[in-house]
């Protein structure tokens, strides 16, 4: 989901929003922890940051 975060001035800065299944973000042990998100071949690759 495209959302509009801030304006300042006539610049818009914008953040996308995805929605995961409740049970695969619990099963992913990646709630709270800072993640790495990369574009691989058509997917988007989230992983935990080391």
């Amino acid at each position: 989901m495209k959302v509009l975060d801030k304006k300042i001035g006539n610049t818009e800065y914008i953040k996308y929003r995805i929605n995961i299944p409740k049970k695969v973000a619990e099963d992913s042990k990646l709630l709270d922890k800072e993640v790495i998100v990369k574009l691989e071949e058509n997917k988007i690759i989230i992983e935990k940051e080391d």
